[in-house]
């Protein structure tokens, strides 16, 4: 059964000065009155990206365009987020490429649980310039690789280090007359995975080097204006749909993926968990599955439009740097799809403290769209503008 929301909902609006605001006058069981503030009309600008914008505004269903002068958009960050370069001493040593493979198998089996996590470091790294008593030294050898074995905090000995690497001196494709080989040295490396691939660039330079696993997109600290605008506009539509499914029964709950070098609305869908009696039909889920959809549609028109003797195109993740605009923090579930199908950046309305999968204090804390221990990473902000009227539903219901 669907939360208890209100049987009605009514819009008006009115002006004061330059704003527009939109009232909704929420059911008699609502305990609070919410709105959004909106702008009869867009700031002066020569800005292509504004202009395109402005375009896209003006041919949508909505009736007010939205002022982007006013910044309502707060980024999520975890409190483990760092902005600081930290070093760990770390263990490593310089090996035949033909025995990398063997080499770290043997490792895995030798070295103890290591109190640091140091998966956002590259393990072997080729051609890699290393500070070593004040100077610099360079493998030049292309067969050879610089191997990250462990820090130091997990085998403080030499002597133990060098007993494990030992066994690896007398295979036959190590036999090489070179007196670096095997021999473990202390480097310096990242404690922390970095925020963003420049930073990563920048802690990588003199130390050991970082394995960008995040969104390629450095993550800003401000939303564009015209990003502001944009997505303003589009919680006028999320509103709409939120209306909709309210009136046919559904969980009023929104989203909408768009294509953020085109400005349009890829999918959009709503929960339909009460309807498809589906408990997996969150309007995230099913949002992006239509994006699947659609994917699947053209990429068998080019198969078969593709010359049989032609190599097919490589095939790209589903929602590779789409934005996910929604109007609940999503559960984990839905966290993990949009890390799975690689969304850029998610934008929502509401934290749900009990189910969400992305703040912090939401749920259990996992901050998925931020965890280290994932291959993927994208930028979240949340509405902290003038409240918006969503209906009410449980805080435990998963988003």
């Amino acid at each position: 059964m669907p939360p208890s929301v209100g049987s009605s909902r009514t819009t008006t609006a009115s002006s004061t000065g330059t704003e527009t605001y939109l009232h909704h006058k929420p059911p008699h069981n609502h305990h609070h009155r919410h709105h959004i503030s909106l702008s009869s009309s867009l700031p002066a600008s020569t800005s292509a990206t504004v202009a395109t914008v402005s375009s896209v505004l003006a041919s949508g269903k909505g009736h007010l365009l939205v002022n982007s002068s006013t910044r309502s958009f707060v980024q999520v960050r975890l409190p483990h987020d760092r902005t600081e370069l930290q070093l760990v001493d770390v263990w490593a040593t310089l090996i035949p490429a033909r025995v990398a493979t063997s080499v770290v198998s043997h490792l895995k089996q030798e070295l103890p649980n290591d109190p640091h996590s140091l998966l956002h470091l590259r393990r072997l790294v080729k051609e890699v310039e290393v500070n070593q008593q004040d100077s610099v030294r360079k493998a030049s050898d292309q067969g050879f690789l610089h191997l990250l074995i462990c820090s130091i905090d997990a085998v403080p000995s030499e002597g133990e280090i060098r007993r494990m690497l030992l066994p690896m001196t007398e295979l036959p494709a190590a036999n090489i007359n070179d007196n670096r080989l095997f021999v473990p040295v202390i480097r310096k490396a990242p404690k922390y995975p970095a925020l963003t691939k420049q930073q990563s660039k920048e802690w990588s330079d003199g130390t050991w080097p970082i394995m960008w696993r995040g969104n390629p997109h450095a993550i800003i600290s401000e939303l564009p204006s015209e990003d502001e605008v944009l997505y303003k506009k589009h919680i006028e539509k999320l509103l709409e749909l939120t209306e909709k499914a309210h009136n046919e029964g559904e969980m009023p709950m929104a989203t909408l993926i768009l294509d953020p070098a085109t400005y349009e609305i890829v999918a959009s869908a709503v929960d339909t968990r009460n309807s498809s009696n589906n408990p997996l039909a969150h309007s995230t889920m099913t949002c992006i599955a239509k994006v699947a959809e659609k994917e699947l549609r053209r990429r068998q028109k080019e198969a078969a439009m593709l010359d049989a003797t032609k190599e097919p195109p490589p095939q790209a993740y589903l929602c590779h740097n789409l934005h996910l605009i929604t109007t609940h923090e999503p559960c984990a579930m839905c966290s993990m799809a949009m890390v799975h199908s690689r969304i850029s950046r998610l934008v929502y309305i509401k934290n749900m403290p009990l189910s969400g999968g992305i703040d912090r204090s939401s749920g259990a804390g996992y901050g998925i769209h931020w965890n280290k221990q994932l291959n993927w990473r994208f930028e979240t902000w949340k509405w902290e503008g003038q409240n918006i009227l969503l209906y009410d539903i449980d805080e435990a219901i998963n988003a």
